[in-house]
């Protein structure tokens, strides 16, 4: 079958981007023909982030001012060069079409944070308007979206309405799971991300990775900002003899700041000493590559999906309260079970799969 992706394609953002490539590799090894649906981003709700997120003439004054002026020639060199990786990197890989022209004969909407709105209501993300009578949900957050967010700004009937109108719904985490249900009155399935459906160990690609050992800190360039946290993560990596890569975002303090694609994103952790993430996806990426990881759920951030996945992935020991040298030492200190974090792994992955074959041959029978 011909089924399109509905997902956030192009956020300029490693784990977006792989876990698009991972849902496209899953249905193409499922014998499918995938194409990634387009649509435009809807900022109603945060105005000024369209400049920021939308790349148009419109957002020049804002990038002199929030990323030459406030943060630096560094920061937006960089964020550039990762840009237009990112954009060869789809253009290599995928095929595009208009969510609303497309001829498909199945919609996945998902993965990300496709249900939230942060920023504004995506009406397509809900169904509507899609150029198919088969919608399948295959894990779709809300990110730190609930049931009063909706009420405010009156979603309730939008939301609502689109997602009864799918045949098959599923969900990321445990917090999506209860606003579907608050919206529709079931409850959907609770799958794994496209990073963990797809395996990817036999997947290699080449990089340029440092010819020390390193540790890699995968935050935000907004993250990882306190001076206090800085110093920890230096005086940890000095202690260690690591060096500080920051694979992916930029971060001044770090010893190396690579701009990558997905694909090598996941070989620079691939071939760390030890990782320090405060991210969902790096969380992923660090466990199925098996390196020794701390884990910080930044409350009010992305609270929700990441201590949802730390206690589905069994990470607990691996989270830190604070990033400080104390909680780094003791964190590291203790030895990493791989071997039950892949377990959980493969039995998410079993999941999934069962969940997305099921929904599909069903799709084409009908």
């Amino acid at each position: 079958m011909r089924i399109g992706i509905l997902t956030h394609y192009d956020v300029n953002n490693q784990g977006a981007q792989l876990q698009l490539y991972a849902l496209w590799m899953k249905l193409k090894e499922m014998g499918h023909l995938p194409v990634v649906l387009t649509y435009r981003k809807n900022f109603d709700f945060e105005p000024e982030q369209e400049l920021r997120n939308q790349i148009s003439i419109k957002s020049v004054p804002y990038i002199l001012k929030h990323f030459l002026y406030e943060k630096g020639v560094g920061l937006t060199w960089h964020n550039v060069r990762k840009y237009l990786i990112h954009k060869k990197f789809r253009k290599d890989v995928f095929e595009f079409a208009s969510y609303c022209l497309a001829d498909m004969d199945v919609a996945i909407i998902g993965a990300d944070e496709v249900f939230s709105l942060e920023n504004g209501v995506n009406i397509m993300m809900f169904g509507h308007g899609v150029h198919t009578s088969h919608l399948v949900a295959y894990a779709p957050s809300a990110g730190q979206t609930d049931i009063g967010r909706v009420k405010m700004f009156h979603c309730e009937h939008l939301m609502a309405s689109g997602l009864k109108s799918f045949q098959f719904l599923s969900v990321r985490d445990a917090a999506t799971a209860q606003l579907v249900k608050e919206l529709t009155g079931n409850s959907p399935v609770i799958v794994c991300d496209p990073v963990l459906l797809y395996d990817f160990s036999k997947l290699k690609t080449t990089c340029e990775k440092p010819s020390r050992k390193y540790m890699v800190v995968y935050g935000y360039d907004r993250h990882f900002v306190e001076r206090s946290e800085i110093e920890a993560l230096k005086s940890f990596a000095k202690k260690r003899g690591l060096l500080l890569v920051s694979p992916g975002c930029y971060h001044a303090w770090c010893d190396r700041n690579i701009p990558c694609n997905a694909l090598q994103w996941m070989e620079l952790f691939r071939h760390a000493e030890c990782v320090v993430t405060d991210t969902f996806h790096g969380t992923i990426v660090a466990a199925i590559t098996g390196r020794s990881m701390a884990v910080y759920v930044r409350q009010s951030i992305n609270t929700n999906k990441l201590t949802d996945l730390i206690e589905r992935l069994g990470l607990s020991d691996r989270r830190i309260v604070d990033i400080s040298f104390s909680a780094l030492e003791s964190v590291f200190s203790c030895e990493q079970d791989n071997g039950k974090i892949q377990a959980r792994i493969l039995q998410l992955r079993e999941i999934g799969e069962a969940y997305l074959k099921n929904a599909l041959s069903l799709c084409q029978r009908n």
